[in-house]
């Protein structure tokens, strides 16, 4: 009798454990499904890969810690939350409270550091020697255009700065540029591209973990090739191609070989790993600079994503995200 209790609860238990698994293999499979049938309706069937330089300004919604001289309790990068129990919203809000503080007064400062908010007992002097800001700018390149909604993608990774990452926009705008200048990578150094701003043709808010996005309100791409969008799986290992705007402002494609490839199922960064192999980008550049962050990625006649990340220790090797993520994310 005990021997027959004893081998029902082994069948029961093993149901049970089968239930279990075959439940688990359901939800995993309907998820990636549900997953991609998103990433299907959402993204356009084609786009057109720019290249161009950008010269990006943002105005940002916090006021954040620029530079710090001397011992301070603040981090390059806070972003500040509260002065003294009190919302700040913008650089106003900030100098109306700190200008109604004694200089020997002290006062509870919240800041966002990390995703974290942070509270720091501190005082006005010590605020007052703080450089704060909330405008940005910088370079880096035009991803895509979708030719149907306009909307772009650029740059191939957050705008982040020291602590604070992904950085929140409050208004963003993006131009072409013109005569660029580039200092060139080395071994242990990554270069930087510098150069004259023309025409404001976008505006954004949007500040991804894969980039920015926003609309072009002016700029003509009736003359440029539309490329179907690649899966993931598509992308091979082998000869790729990156257009990037050149010194005399046209557009030019260069070679560059995909290294590998990452089995992502959901969004992540480094995608795939490449290698500049072009010798006239190579001359020109010393391999990927500061500046070339969202330079399209294209594999026969499909965009396949962009340039996110350069290895310091060889300029010529980085990183691209794969243009599914920059799109859906």
């Amino acid at each position: 009798m005990n021997s027959q209790k004893y081998h029902f609860k082994k069948q029961s238990f093993f149901k049970f454990k089968v239930i279990c698994f075959i439940s688990f293999l359901l939800y995993f499979f309907s998820n990636n499904l549900t997953y991609a049938q998103n990433l299907q309706k959402n993204e356009p069937n084609y786009l057109i890969p720019i290249g161009n330089v950008l010269q990006i300004d943002a105005e940002l919604k916090n006021i954040i810690v620029r530079e710090i001289s001397g011992k301070s309790p603040f981090n390059l990068g806070d972003a500040i939350v509260e002065v003294g129990g009190k919302p700040i919203d913008g650089y106003a809000d900030f100098a109306k409270n700190l200008c109604s503080l004694n200089p020997d007064d002290k006062v509870d400062v919240v800041v966002n550091r990390n995703g974290s908010l942070i509270n720091i007992n501190t005082t006005k002097d010590i605020l007052e020697k703080i450089h704060f800001n909330n405008l940005l700018s910088g370079f880096a390149t035009l991803t895509y255009i979708n030719p149907d909604s306009k909307e772009f993608g650029a740059v191939g990774h957050a705008i982040s700065l020291g602590s604070s990452k992904k950085i929140p926009i409050k208004t963003g705008s993006v131009s072409t540029t013109s005569d660029l200048n580039i200092e060139k990578s080395e071994k242990g150094s990554v270069g930087y591209i510098n150069a004259k701003r023309n025409n404001t043709i976008g505006s954004f808010t949007s500040n991804t973990n894969f980039g920015i996005k926003g609309k072009v309100s002016n700029f003509d791409t009736s003359n440029l090739k539309r490329y179907k969008i690649a899966s993931l799986d598509e992308v091979k290992h082998g000869k790729a191609q990156i257009i990037l705007q050149t010194n005399t402002n046209y557009y030019k494609k260069y070679d560059i070989e995909i290294l590998s490839v990452e089995k992502q199922k959901y969004p992540e960064s480094k995608s795939f790993k490449i290698k500049i192999t072009d010798k006239e980008l190579l001359s020109q550049t010393g391999g990927i600079v500061q500046g070339m962050s969202g330079t399209p990625i294209v594999q026969g006649n499909k965009i396949i994503g962009a340039i996110s990340h350069a290895v310091e220790n060889d300029p010529s090797v980085g990183y691209g995200i794969f243009i599914g993520w920059m799109l859906n994310n």
